[in-house]
């Protein structure tokens, strides 16, 4: 029994140090690596397209939002250069300048999102 499993032993070990073996062995872990990564990379391809999808779909109601804040950036700032006016405020100027700017700026976004998803 003892001859039998030394026997054994040494057919293993010289297994495992043979070329057939290392190249075997070298085999099936590249073909479970492109396996798995083909699997993911259908996956994802699939998953971005999904989000690119989704995200796009919300362009308009967000583009409509941004001018909703614009407008209500006007509102504001008209009060507050009114007020600052009726009161004698030195810094009218850059209050309306203050508006103007964040009502572009909104505005222009808004205009410009569209293009970030064509």
């Amino acid at each position: 029994m003892q001859h039998l499993k030394r026997k054994c032993l040494r057919a293993a070990v010289r297994l495992r140090h043979s070329e057939i073996y290392r190249k075997s062995t070298m085999a099936v872990l590249a073909l479970a690596v492109s396996a798995g990564e083909a699997m993911a990379s259908s996956k994802g391809a699939a998953g971005f397209t999904k989000a690119t999808q989704e995200v796009s779909s919300y362009q308009t109601p967000v583009s409509n939002l941004m001018k909703a804040i614009a407008a209500v950036i006007v509102l504001v700032g008209a009060f507050n250069v009114y007020f600052k006016m009726q009161n004698g405020d030195q810094d009218v100027k850059k209050t309306i300048m203050l508006t103007i700017g964040g009502c572009i700026a909104f505005i222009a976004l808004s205009e410009a999102l569209p293009l970030f998803f064509t």
